[in-house]
């Protein structure tokens, strides 16, 4: 691996295998998506089309190849595929290449030995395919799941707790141990999002937004900590009222009735914010002092 992050002929095939690796992690996710709504085993049990329930073989399960192959239909009976499993295959490479650049060409410019960095990619991908199984379930079930929620606080704070280089976000270019201070931050950030959501369930009794908010909100808070949270929110917020409007426009939704997930938004905030987020805030108050 080090040979492969110093080697610049070697570096475009390498995160072309952590987009290979994401798409077939993606493939899983898939699995997630369809099969924890409705309580199956995501263990046991081979994959079959929604359609026509057949059991998929081998070559009906490679990541966006399949698809195209197949041309976006059933082998056995030719009724359309959901175009959610190509989206999530290829968001999930997407993602995994930008995140394990975003860490691992820091080890390229400090020189570092690898084991911090490889444990960090581990994690933070992790998180990723984890918040990418709460963006498409909630968006295609209307559901948070908790399961996945706990997942994530948990392997958040086996890093908190347990790693001596645990301090570490993608643009940082290099690790250090995590303070009290630092961990009461992340964790003070956590309750106040959880508290903050919960009141507004309260007041619209459960009407503004679903209990998979409240608890999906303390996630987000001990992910990205005070400030990012704010930045975290803003662009839920924004970018929820945003595409709101257009469906609105569009007529695809009215003003009083139909509601839009929340989750997905929450996500897009939390995934921007733990990858850009130190960028945008640093731009942000350079430009508040500039003027």
């Amino acid at each position: 691996m080090y040979y492969l992050l110093h080697n610049k002929c070697m570096g475009f095939e390498f995160f072309l295998l952590f987009f290979i690796l994401g798409t077939f992690i993606g493939s899983f996710l898939n699995v997630l998506i369809d099969r924890i709504p409705q309580e199956q085993s995501v263990v046991f049990g081979r994959s079959y089309c929604d359609s026509c329930k057949h059991k998929l073989s081998w070559i009906d399960l490679i990541p966006i190849v399949s698809f195209i192959m197949l041309n976006g239909k059933c082998r056995y009976c030719r009724k359309k595929i959901s175009i959610y499993y190509p989206i999530v295959e290829t968001t999930t490479g997407t993602l995994f290449v930008i995140v394990s650049y975003a860490i691992l060409s820091n080890a390229f410019m400090m020189w570092a030995t690898d084991i911090p960095y490889i444990v960090a990619t581990i994690y933070f991908l992790s998180i990723i395919a984890s918040l990418i199984t709460i963006f498409f379930i909630d968006l295609k079930y209307g559901i948070i799941p908790f399961i996945i929620v706990f997942f994530a606080v948990g392997m958040t704070f086996l890093w908190y707790l347990f790693l001596p280089f645990s301090h570490f976000s993608p643009q940082d270019t290099n690790f250090y141990a995590i303070q009290i201070s630092d961990l009461f931050r992340y964790i003070l950030s956590g309750i106040g999002s959880f508290a903050a959501f919960f009141l507004l369930f309260y007041a619209t009794k459960g009407k503004g937004l679903g209990f998979g908010d409240v608890v999906y909100a303390f996630l987000m808070g001990l992910l990205l900590g005070f400030p990012r949270i704010l930045l975290g929110l803003y662009i839920a917020f924004l970018t929820g009222a945003f595409i709101s409007l257009i469906l609105v426009l569009l007529k695809k939704k009215k003003l009083r009735g139909g509601t839009i997930p929340f989750g997905p938004f929450l996500v897009f905030g939390t995934v921007i914010s733990i990858i850009w987020g130190q960028q945008i805030i640093g731009q942000m108050m350079y430009y508040l002092m500039a003027g």
